[in-house]
């Protein structure tokens, strides 16, 4: 009797240890990978809703400005403003600028504005580029070279992964953001922006 107790026992604690061994890892592990994946979908890029945005100086490559240093967010002042960051030219960012330009072309008489800023290290080697694109694909918005030193938090706060972002503000008051890391813009993707600008402009 003992023996069969004792078997009973063994065969019960190592059932036992089965379970635990390979049922509370899983349940353990699930929820550590999802809270991963969603993180790493989520990408914070420009100052945050109803976050003063900084001025700076950039050097205009189009528009009625070209070739001067400009502050756009100085010359727009409280106006409502779609501003566009880059950092590459993306397969879709010329149907979200192309589109940004008609909603702001028909929205100009509530103030609607919008301006693009290419970032690099080496902005005067990005003007050849940024007048080949504007020109190619008739992009109307002013369009400008900037260095990194844009991106920082104390300025833009562009986010090192962020390969576009799209910032909306009023009253040099941050209302929504955009961002996507490289090959990240789908049509779908545009589409939802754009809706965003014209929701932005009937406000």
């Amino acid at each position: 009797m003992d023996r069969r107790i004792a078997r009973f026992l063994t065969a019960f604690l190592l059932f036992m240890a089965a379970i635990f061994v390979g049922g509370a890892p899983s349940e353990a592990v699930e929820p550590t990978i999802g809270a991963e994946t969603s993180t790493a979908a989520m990408l914070n890029s420009g100052p945050g809703q109803g976050e003063y945005v900084p001025t700076f100086y950039s050097r205009a490559v189009t528009g009625p400005l070209m070739n001067k240093s400009v502050c756009y967010v100085c010359r727009n002042g409280q106006r409502p403003v779609v501003a566009v960051y880059v950092r590459s030219f993306e397969p879709k960012l010329k149907s979200l600028l192309r589109n940004i330009d008609r909603v702001v072309d028909l929205n100009r008489v509530t103030g609607l504005r919008s301006f693009s800023v290419k970032l690099g290290e080496d902005p005067f080697r990005n003007i050849s580029a940024v007048q080949t694109f504007s020109f190619n694909n008739k992009i109307a918005m002013p369009f400008t070279v900037a260095s990194e030193a844009v991106s920082v938090p104390s300025c833009q706060n562009i986010h090192t992964d962020a390969a576009i972002t799209v910032v909306f503000y009023r009253r040099r008051r941050v209302e929504r953001t955009f961002a996507f890391r490289a090959g990240e813009m789908t049509t779908d993707e545009v589409r939802t922006v754009i809706q965003g600008v014209k929701d932005f402009a009937a406000k």
